[in-house]
């Protein structure tokens, strides 16, 4: 073909414009030049159509140079309709172009507009060379969250520790090649190899060089020198066994988080059949002043409300450090979350040696965001306690004894930064200490006498699990709310009334609208819509799974939402509660708004408050499913 190519400082001009927005800042200079070789420039003036189902098959992309361009659906015309304004830098419509399809929406210019027009065997020849154009293209919102990181990265550098991020690979934290020895050898000769290499851990292996065990410095504190062990005897006799594994492809923050929920401090690394190396805490957090295993000996330790306080302290710095580099939101609230259930076990722990209800058989229950894994950095409390069924006096005995056991550990709990809850939802409430016969019957009348509050108490204690004693008292009342809530259509619907009600706040054409002061409530406005959608769908199918990300991600295929849509919902989802942790750590520095939960869109750069305007799209979207389930 000898088609006639743009003069070069046209294409590099063109290249320069594009360069300010994402994808295009992230793709290769050669790449990007291809691209805007291939483009035309076109004007549509004010209230033009440019594109519309009536266009036939797409055979282009359209790319905003300056303008304003309104994408609705012309079929719908209720209030619910979606609207959006796609401004300098975004394209459209990728996915009819990707599809070969015409195009569902209706895109028309709000203002005199230019957009660059790239044709169909380009835009594939782009898409083809390009990895971060093809993300862009088939992965949008999941693409434009990389960009934000790594923004939110580079933001944060100044307290950054870490050359490494907690979403890369295992295998590019691997220092050195493994230090090995078979099972077969002495104690001595381990030690004499970890001293002759100044390490603190070696692997031993078994048949076909596969890791079998691992001995490590506090092995030979515990295991040979305190237990008066001799230094001839086989090394097998006293390694741990069965070491932690996962794959080189593992995010560091599942390491993070295996060490944080299992007390573990090494890794084992593993690519297939390969034994890669032993990832260990201080290469996860060797720069930084606090560890995950270090907190978790400093709650465990804890003898007193004021050392589990200080503990509690250090979480939240922990997990400000994480948000500097980079954590994924879902791994970093469910840090958040696994940090302060160990402060949670440790009250309660403190508060049993004055109370004597260890053999009452009870459960302590966390609810909302706790029951959820999904706590940030500032958070209240919301718990429960479920007991076995007793008779008469003897009942009422052991809930009394319990009431006094809660209000410690509700009081401790305080103290370590997490306020009493301002609606009384906690386990020293009379309201909410119950049998599990009682809870089954209060469960039972919320579903069936669905009033207000019975709903509103649904969307609270509906997300629970046990963080200490009994689960199997969880486990019962969870099955008996999967098995009648189903057959319950009346009460679903007026969850789902519940949960259209507060929209997205988005204006008609889709901007961003702020209310109090121009802020926008990123909890009660954003994120409580993607949780109480999530709810209802779990709830509707039999999904016994709490997280919000867990119940859209088995819900997905049980209600028609393909892959592409839970993927992005739950990237809306996890880009809102990355918001609020931002938010929050800016109030603990006390450079933030005065409500950790408040955000003012203006102070957004344009990629995040074009990501945030996605993701309040994404949760109208939910919105819009859920009312059309229930013909709402």
């Amino acid at each position: 073909m000898n088609e006639r190519q743009p003069p070069p400082l046209l294409t590099a001009a063109t290249a320069d414009v594009l360069r300010k927005h994402a994808p295009f800042d992230a793709m290769r200079a050669a790449d990007l030049a291809h691209l805007a070789a291939g483009l035309k420039l076109r004007y549509f003036a004010k209230d033009t159509v440019i594109l519309s189902p009536e266009s036939g098959r797409i055979a282009s992309l359209f790319i905003i140079q300056r303008g304003a361009v309104q994408a609705d659906e012309p079929t719908r015309v209720s209030l619910n309709a979606m609207a959006a304004t796609l401004t300098d830098g975004e394209c459209f419509p990728i996915g009819a172009l990707i599809a070969s399809r015409p195009t569902t929406l209706r895109y028309r210019a709000l203002n005199d507009t230019f957009c660059y027009v790239l044709d169909e065997p380009r835009f594939r020849e782009v898409m083809a060379r390009s990895p971060e154009f093809h993300a862009y293209c088939t992965r949008r919102l999941a693409a434009l969250l990389a960009a934000s990181t790594k923004g939110t990265r580079e933001a944060y550098s100044s307290r950054a520790a870490d050359e490494l991020t907690m979403a890369s690979p295992l295998r590019n934290a691997i220092r050195h090649s493994p230090v090995t020895l078979p099972e077969t050898a002495s104690v001595r000769q381990v030690l004499e190899l970890m001293k002759s290499r100044r390490i603190g851990s070696i692997v031993l292996t078994g048949e076909g060089g596969r890791p079998a065990g691992i001995f490590t410095q506090t092995d030979v504190l515990n295991r040979v020198a305190l237990a008066g062990q001799p230094l001839d005897r086989p090394v097998a006799e006293v390694m741990t066994r069965a070491p932690a594994t996962l794959s080189a492809g593992s995010a560091l923050s599942e390491a993070a988080q295996l060490m944080a929920r299992r007390g573990f401090r090494h890794v084992l690394v593993v690519d297939g059949e390969d034994f890669l190396g032993v990832i260990s805490e201080r290469d996860l957090f060797g720069l930084q002043r606090l560890s995950m295993q270090g907190l978790r000996k400093d709650i465990g330790r804890a003898e007193t409300v004021d050392a589990l306080a200080f503990a509690a302290r250090e979480v939240r710095e922990l997990g400000t450090a994480m948000l500097a580099q980079g954590v994924a939101a879902e791994q970093l609230t469910q840090f958040i979350s696994a940090l302060n259930d160990g402060i949670t076990e440790r009250a309660i722990e403190l508060a049993l040696a004055d109370h004597d209800v260890a053999g009452t058989g009870f459960c302590w229950m966390g609810l909302g965001s706790e029951g959820r894994n999904e706590q940030t950095l500032a958070t209240d409390q919301d718990n429960a306690i479920i007991f076995p069924d007793g008779e008469g006096d003897d009942r009422e005995a052991t809930r009394s004894r319990l009431l006094a056991f809660a209000d410690q550990v509700n009081r401790a709990l305080d103290a370590c930064g997490f306020p009493l809850c301002k609606g009384n939802i906690m386990a020293r409430n009379p309201a909410w200490c119950l049998t599990l016969g009682e809870w089954l019957a209060r469960f039972d009348d919320w579903i069936r006498n669905s009033d207000p509050q019975a709903l509103l108490n649904a969307s609270i204690f509906f997300d629970f699990r046990s963080l200490h004693g009994d689960a199997t008292l969880v486990d019962r009342l969870r099955a008996f709310l999967l098995e009648n809530v189903k057959d319950r259509p009346v009460f679903l619907r007026q969850m789902a009334a519940n949960a259209v009600q507060t929209r997205p706040p988005l204006g008609f054409f889709g901007d961003i609208v702020g209310g109090d002061g121009g802020t926008v409530d990123l909890k009660r406005q954003a994120a409580r819509v993607f949780v109480d959608c999530a709810r209802i769908l779990a709830l509707a199918n039999g999904v016994g799974a709490v997280s919000t990300t867990e119940r859209l991600r088995a819900t997905g295929p049980k209600v028609r939402m393909s892959e592409d849509e839970v993927s992005t919902a739950i990237d809306a989802f996890q880009f809102i509660q990355m918001l609020r942790l931002r938010a929050q750590d800016s109030l603990d520095r006390g450079t933030g708004a005065a409500e950790p939960n408040r955000i003012d869109p203006d102070t957004l750069n344009g990629l995040d408050r074009r990501i945030l305007r996605e993701a309040l799209r994404q949760a109208r979207k939910l919105q819009n499913r859920i009312g059309l389930d229930y013909q709402l």
